[in-house]
This record gives C-alpha cells, sequence and structure tokens, in this order.
C-alpha cells in the first residue's frame, strides 16, 4: 500500500532496543513495522521510554523521490542485501550514503557521523521488511565493533549451564537443540548464530544474533504436536523430509513449550553432534583441547574459512564490520578462550528426541565432573 499524502500527517512510533553495550533507537509511522521488529528480535530489551540510543532509524511510507534513484551508481557500488536483492550505492556532499532498492522501492539515507539512518518506504511491507533487518544489522556492528565475532552455532541455556551446539550446515544443531529444550528444559537463545565475545577475565559471553529458526521438516515429525506446522504438501513426500520451515521467534514456545527465550549465555560446554538414523547406539567422547582449537582455526568457528573469506551468512552492507585485521585479532582471541575454557564433545547418535536428551545429560555429567 503506498501512503496517501493527502491523508495527513501519520502518528511516528519510537522503540528504543538495547543488548550489551548496543543500542538503536527505531521510529517509524508503521504500528506492524515496530511490532515485527520487538517480535523478531527477541533478544533485545525494549522500551518506549525516552532514552540515549547510539544509533537512530526513522522509516517513514511514502513514495520515495531522489535525483539520485535514476542515476548509476559507480563501478562496484552495487551490494547484495538479501535473496534476490540488491542496493544501488550513492555518495552524496558530505560523505552521506544513499542506497536505492529497486525491488522493495525502499530509499536508506545512512549518515555515520550523525549516526543516524533515514528510510522512505513506498510500501507497508517494505517498512516492515527494513525495521526488523536495520535495527539488527546496526545492533550487530556495535557489538562487533566490542570485540565480538560471528559463529554458527545454535545454543540454549540449561540450569544457568550455557550449551553451545556447533557444526556445518546438516550435522543436526537445530535437532539437538530441540530435543534438549524439549526433554530437558532450558532457554533458548539461538538456534543457528551466535556472537560470541572474550571478557576480561579470560572468559566468554554469548549474544543470540535473532531470527527465525530453520526446523527440518524431519524434525517437526519426530513430535506429534508438531506436525501441524508442516504443510499438507510435505506430509506424505519423502523427499520433503529434508525441507526447512522458518518458525518465527513468538512461535518458539510451540516448539517447546516449557522454553524460554534470553539474550545472552556464558558458554559452559560445547558439543559437535553428527546425527544420522544409522548411527547405531549414542556415544560421545571428549574433544582434546588442540584438536579443538585446530579445528575452529581452519573453520574461523564455522563461518569463516581462510580461504574463501567470510560466510554469506555475514552481510554488512549498511553498517560495516571492523577492519579485516581487527575481525581476525578477535576471532584469534574467541578460539583460544574457547577451546581453553570450554570442553567440547563429539555426539554421534540418532535424531531420536529421547535418544539425544540422554547423550546430551551424559555430557554434561562428563563436563561438570571435568571441571571438579
Amino acid at each position: 500500500m503506498i501512503h496517501d499524502p493527502d491523508a495527513g500527517p501519520r502518528e511516528r512510533h519510537t522503540t528504543w532496543f538495547d543488548l550489551a553495550d548496543a543500542s538503536v533507537a527505531l521510529t517509524t509511522t508503521v504500528r506492524a513495522a515496530s511490532r515485527a521488529a520487538q517480535d523478531t528480535l527477541y533478544a533485545y530489551r525494549t522500551t518506549s521510554t525516552d532514552r540515549q540510543a547510539a544509533w537512530h532509524v526513522d522509516i517513514t511510507v511514502v513514495e520515495p523521490c531522489h535525483s539520485l534513484i535514476d542515476a548509476p551508481p559507480e563501478v562496484g557500488d552495487i551490494r547484495e542485501i538479501g535473496p534476490s536483492a540488491l542496493a544501488a550505492r550513492h555518495i552524496t556532499e558530505g560523505g552521506r550514503e544513499v542506497f536505492w532498492i529497486d525491488r522493495h522501492r525502499t530509499l536508506v539515507g545512512h549518515d555515520p557521523t550523525r549516526h543516524a539512518t533515514t528510510v522512505h518506504c513506498a510500501t507497508e511491507e517494505a517498512a516492515t521488511y527494513f525495521a526488523v533487518r536495520l535495527v539488527r544489522q546496526l545492533m550487530t556492528a556495535q557489538l562487533l565493533a566490542a570485540g565480538a565475532v560471528y559463529t554458527h552455532t545454535a545454543a540454549l541455556v540449561h540450569h544457568e549451564r550455557g550449551i553451545l551446539i556447533a557444526g556445518h550446515p546438516g550435522a543436526g544443531k537445530t535437532t539437538t537443540l530441540i530435543a534438549v529444550l524439549r526433554q530437558l528444559g532450558g532457554a533458548f537463545v539461538t538456534s543457528d548464530r551466535l556472537l560470541l565475545a572474550a571478557d576480561r577475565n579470560g572468559g566468554l559471553r554469548g549474544y543470540a544474533w535473532p531470527a527465525h529458526l530453520r526446523v527440518g521438516v524431519g524434525t517437526l515429525h519426530a513430535y506429534p504436536d508438531l506436525t501441524g506446522l508442516v504443510p499438507t504438501g510435505l506430509h506424505a513426500d519423502p523427499t520433503g523430509l529434508h525441507a526447512k520451515l522458518s518458525i518465527e521467534p513468538p512461535d518458539v514456545p510451540r516448539l517447546a513449550p516449557a522454553a524460554t527465550l534470553t539474550a545472552c549465555c556464558r558458554p559452559s560446554v560445547m558439543i559437535w553432534p553428527k546425527l544420522s538414523p544409522t548411527a547405531g547406539s549414542p556415544r560421545h567422547e571428549r574433544i582434546p583441547t588442540g584438536t579443538v582449537h585446530a579445528t575452529l582455526t581452519d573453520t574461523q568457528l564455522f563461518m569463516h574459512r581462510p580461504t574463501v573469506g567470510a560466510s554469506s551468512h555475514v552481510n554488512h552492507w549498511l553498517a560495516p564490520t571492523p577492519p579485516a585485521h581487527t575481525m581476525q585479532t578477535n576471532r584469534r582471541a574467541v578460539v583460544a578462550a574457547l577451546a581453553r575454557t570450554v570442553p567440547c564433545y563429539a555426539l554421534v547418535a540418532r535424531p531420536d528426541p529421547a535418544t539425544l536428551a540422554e547423550a546430551v545429560t551424559a555430557i554434561l555429567h562428563d563436563a561438570e565432573a571435568a571441571t571438579r
């Protein structure tokens, strides 16, 4: 829906988001955009009380108008901002950046000096889309600047213990995560991406990168009460078991009724699952510290490979990450702290909920005994 300029001014709503030392104030004329940001970005504390913020985002539904919309950008200034979505970047006088996203008919003005981003969207759908993504990107950029690094891992808190479930796509991270939350209880942190930062005491702090969950149809079929989430066409299709569905954060309690949502954790054990229907009896083993360090260094916490660079999951088209040498230093610090302070276990098991819960319980007992 294109905003009617003759309908009069629309009420503006401001929500403040913060996590650790990062903060963003979102002001928008679209209530649905504000609600979507609060629902999806569950990891951030929110308030409607006037306060200071490190960055300000202002989103308005109005037909975008700017002389640069039809101007060709400089070579190399076309940026990928998402699936099948590109932004044309221009630099105006004074160093202000302007991005035109034709697919969403959205104009984004970015002023790093004033720490302000203004967004003009032709539709409310576009406003909702950018409210979630811009707030999260700007919050993440601040956490990265403070020393955090991306890791490709699921995480939860069980009895005040942070459990990281790490591995490459298809290893069974989300299946293990849901089994533990449903069978053992706990607080959901993230299903796919965690920001890890080394603290001054040599330990680690993990911050959720809030987003929807990508859950395999096969995982949902393991629970009778969750089969209703599977589209009808995938129930009888064996190939559909490998498909993944998006579960929004407000629906997490449906996946694990006893689970809560939390923003951060202090890692105390890390599990590398390898799930297979033919795995036989579950087995786990402690991985030597040197092997953990070497593996995480080689894969850069599973989201950055030395030979090909950053994962495609890392997309900071608006707010850049710190310089490469700074990110590398931060990654080394996190890898060293993780290998030194967090016991890591390889887990081979069938993707059966009860089996997984029993196996993780045994790992937790072993890890606790190892720290005594």
